[in-house]
């Protein structure tokens, strides 16, 4: 989810800069200009389809007008969601790990969502970790969950970097995918114990809870106004 009021203040700045009246703008998406000023003052959600629009013709990049990731709106996002207290006790409980977070991943940092602490890991909603020295950073890179049992038996993490580090001996992560396919972040799991994990109930439990963790960002979205 994307802050209102950035775009608001991007779609401002950028047609000022095109010297482009509000009237202007209002007759080019079909609106009232009363309306359209609504868009400016942060009153209105615009769609993705009406972003596109409106870059079109104030003639700059998507992502411009959208201000890249906000991650206190994502925090905030996923803190809203109801479910997910439920479902990190229900991760921690099923698997026997003892720490379980939604984390927003993005292509310079890692940052906690949301957090169910059983062994004292010390993370808590805002919490960041340097996403180099994270498993999630290549999980965003090639889109692939990783699990593993025991890292100690793992051919592949033995010698990585982040379980010496972070002293865990077993890990599940997950990715969380937006309703467009881009990626949000991952649902992970931790403990300094081993734990069976690569079984197809827990895979496919923890690729359920993803689903609807998207599915609910997606459609506490859409209860907001736009237009």
């Amino acid at each position: 989810m994307y802050n209102i009021d950035v775009i608001a203040a991007n779609i401002k700045k950028a047609r000022l800069n095109r010297n482009y009246s509000q009237d202007y703008l209002a007759a080019k998406l079909h609106i009232s200009q009363n309306a359209y000023s609504k868009v400016e003052l942060g009153q209105t959600r615009v769609t993705l389809e009406r972003l596109s629009i409106i870059a079109e013709v104030l003639q700059v990049k998507l992502n411009s007008l959208i201000g890249g990731d906000n991650l206190k709106a994502d925090i905030a996002a996923v803190n809203r969601l109801t479910i997910v207290p439920k479902l990190l006790e229900m991760v921690c409980a099923t698997t026997g790990m003892g720490f379980a977070a939604i984390a927003r991943v993005t292509e310079d940092k890692w940052v906690a969502c949301s957090v169910r602490d059983e062994i004292d890991f010390g993370l808590v909603p805002g919490s960041e970790l340097k996403l180099e020295t994270t498993i999630c950073h290549e999980i965003r890179q090639n889109g692939k969950a990783v699990i593993i049992d025991e890292v100690d038996k793992d051919k592949e993490f033995c010698d990585h970097h982040t379980p010496a580090m972070y002293g865990f001996q077993s890990y599940i992560s997950v990715p969380i995918l937006r309703n467009d396919g881009s990626f949000f972040g991952t649902l992970c799991a931790i403990d300094p114990k081993p734990a069976k994990l690569s079984n197809p109930e827990t895979i496919n439990l923890f690729k359920l809870f993803t689903e609807l963790i998207s599915f609910h960002l997606h459609v506490a979205e859409q209860v907001e106004p736009a237009f």
